[in-house]
C-alpha cells in the first residue's frame, strides 16, 4: 500500500509539473514598451541664402550735354518731381578739381538705372521721369558730360540685385520663389520672384591685384507691399530651389539603420511591421521618405536593437 502511494504522488507530481510547464509555454511573450510618433505630410523646400541691395526697379539717369558747373539746385534727395521739372541750371565750368571729377564719378556709379538719357538743354537739368529723386548735384559742384549726374525713379517699384557664390549659381532659376528681410526693417518679411541670373560670374578684384571669389549677379522683384524698404537697404534673400509638395516626414528618431538598408517601424494592430525606406532630406526635427511610408502611420520612436518585425510592442506615455 505505501508503494502504491508514493506512486501516486510521483505520477501526480509529474502531470502537475507538465500542466504547469505547458502553460508556461503557451503564455503570450510580453509586447515591448516603445514610444509612438506619427507620419505626416507637409510642403518642403530647399532654399539658398545669398545678399543685395534693395534699389529701384525703374529709374532714369541723366546726363549733362556739356561739362558745366551747377549754379543752382532746386530739388533734394527724397523729394518727389514731375517729368520736365527744372533740377538744376548750369553755368560754365571752371577748371575743375580732382575732387570734383571724383565726386561726378561717384555719381555715377552711386546705383545703377534702368535707362540713361542726356539732357535736352545745355544750361537746365529736367527731371527725365516723374519719380523720387534719388541723386542730384550740389550748387557750385562741376558735371561731366556723358556721366550720370541726377536720377529719378519710381519708389513704387522696388527690385533686389544679389550676388550668389559660385557653388550656388546652378541651383538658381528665373521665376523661383524668395522671401527677402531687410535688418533696416526688422522682421517683416517680404515676397520676391527671381527675375534673371547673370550667364556670367564677376570676379572682384582688390586693390593689391588679388581676385576675390566669384560671384553672379541675380535680380528679383518684390511682390505685394514693400513698406519699410527702401532703396539702398542690405537685404538677405532666402531663395527656394527645390519644392516638394506634400512630402512624407518622420521624427528622426524613427529611422533606423540595419547594413546598409533604413527601416522605419510601424505600429499595426499591436505589433512592429518593419518597412524598408528611402529617406530624403534631412530638416530640423523631420526627416523626408521618398518611398516605403504613408502618411498618417503610427511609428516607433528610437527602436531597439533587438526590436523585429512582427513583435508585440505596448506604446508608453
Amino acid at each position: 500500500m505505501e508503494k502504491q502511494a508514493r506512486a501516486v504522488l510521483v505520477s501526480t507530481a509529474v502531470i502537475l509539473a507538465g500542466m504547469l510547464f505547458g502553460s508556461w509555454q503557451s503564455r503570450p511573450p510580453e509586447a515591448e514598451q516603445v514610444r509612438a510618433g506619427n507620419a505626416s505630410a507637409q510642403d518642403i523646400y530647399n532654399s539658398v541664402t545669398i545678399t543685395g541691395t534693395v534699389e529701384a526697379a525703374n529709374s532714369t539717369a541723366l546726363c549733362p550735354l556739356e561739362n558745366a558747373a551747377v549754379a543752382a539746385v532746386y530739388a533734394s534727395v527724397g523729394d518727389t518731381v514731375e517729368q520736365g521739372e527744372v533740377l538744376c541750371t548750369l553755368t560754365d565750368a571752371q577748371q575743375d578739381s580732382g575732387t570734383e571729377r571724383m565726386q561726378a564719378v561717384w555719381n555715377a556709379v552711386a546705383g545703377q538705372a534702368a535707362q540713361t538719357v542726356s539732357a535736352a538743354e545745355q544750361s537746365v537739368l529736367r527731371a527725365p521721369v516723374s519719380g523720387t529723386v534719388l541723386t542730384i548735384p550740389s550748387a557750385g559742384e562741376t558735371v561731366i558730360a556723358g556721366l550720370p549726374c541726377i536720377r529719378v525713379a519710381d519708389l513704387n517699384s522696388l527690385q533686389v540685385r544679389a550676388q550668389s557664390p559660385e557653388l550656388y549659381a546652378g541651383e538658381l532659376a528665373a521665376g523661383q520663389r524668395a522671401n527677402v528681410t531687410a535688418a533696416a526693417a526688422g522682421d517683416e518679411v517680404y515676397a520676391a520672384q527671381v527675375d534673371s541670373v547673370a550667364p556670367v560670374a564677376v570676379r572682384a578684384m582688390s586693390l593689391t591685384g588679388q581676385s576675390g571669389e566669384a560671384t553672379v549677379e541675380t535680380v528679383l522683384s518684390l511682390r505685394g507691399d514693400t513698406e519699410g524698404l527702401r532703396p539702398g537697404y542690405s537685404a538677405s534673400v532666402k531663395i527656394f530651389t527645390e519644392h516638394h509638395p506634400d512630402a512624407v516626414v518622420v521624427p528622426h528618431e524613427a529611422v533606423c539603420q540595419r547594413g546598409e538598408q533604413e527601416y522605419v517601424f510601424c505600429i499595426e494592430n499591436g505589433r512592429a511591421v518593419q518597412r524598408a525606406v528611402t529617406t530624403g532630406y534631412m530638416l530640423e526635427t523631420v526627416t523626408e521618405i521618398l518611398d516605403g511610408l504613408e502618411p498618417d502611420a503610427v511609428v516607433v520612436l528610437s527602436p531597439s536593437d533587438t526590436l523585429k518585425d512582427g513583435a508585440l510592442v505596448e506604446v508608453t506615455a
